[in-house]
């Protein structure tokens, strides 16, 4: 089943030379999903939404049996315009201070194409990565037709209910989780509403770190 995905959804080939840039804008509490995947030992993750694959890398390295699905049309003027919007403003300036750096990044990033970008990320782990360059939730039901079924799912994407919805009635088994929980608080946390109407209406506990969210069934 994974072999047919794999077929559909190809690594694709990183030319050489290609700068891999290990930025992620994920607000803290990460540490929720490692601890899921040193104990529980999930054989293939989803993850919907991996922008640069800096998250998809850190779940690769916590353990070498992991397979990871990563979900992202990586669409490239809208991702490289998000990059440039990060020129000078905290998000990225955390992660590089330095202003020819942030020039450097978008540069590459424009030049290199998101996608490759993101590929290069994870070049040492393209044997455990498949790509669906594809949107989501559509997505989700083809992975689902082909009969893969995740143990573990991550969603980092639109702050609609749309992910969760989909996850759950594709695969009710899997363990959900996901970022943005303090996202956009002039606006009520809009990812906490979706997430905490979820769990009321399906019957889950919810453990949220700063942006990380876990749902355990009651």
């Amino acid at each position: 089943m994974l072999d047919d995905l794999i077929k559909q959804y190809p690594f694709p080939s990183v030319p050489d030379g290609t700068t891999p840039w290990n930025y992620t804008l994920g607000g803290g509490g990460r540490e929720m999903i490692d601890a899921i995947i040193k104990e529980d030992k999930p054989k293939i993750m989803l993850e919907i939404g991996c922008f640069l694959c800096a998250s998809t890398r850190r779940w690769l390295e916590l353990d070498p049996n992991l397979i990871v699905i990563g979900v992202d049309p990586w669409d490239e003027e809208g991702l490289t315009e998000q990059c440039r919007r990060y020129i000078g403003r905290p998000n990225l300036t955390r992660a590089y201070p330095d202003k020819e750096t942030q020039l450097q990044f978008v540069a590459d990033v424009e030049s290199q194409t998101p996608f490759l970008t993101a590929m290069a990320n994870i070049l040492d782990y393209q044997d455990r990565f498949i790509p669906v360059r594809d949107y989501s939730p559509a997505a989700l039901y083809k992975i689902a037709e082909i009969g893969v079924v995740p143990d573990l799912v991550y969603i980092d994407c639109t702050k609609q209910p749309d992910e969760l919805e989909v996850s759950h009635k594709l695969w009710p088994n899997a363990r959900i989780t996901g970022d943005d929980w303090h996202w956009n608080r002039a606006y009520g946390y809009p990812m906490r509403q979706v997430v905490n109407n979820f769990a009321d209406t399906y019957g889950f506990d919810v453990e949220a770190d700063w942006a990380t969210w876990v749902l355990t069934k009651k």
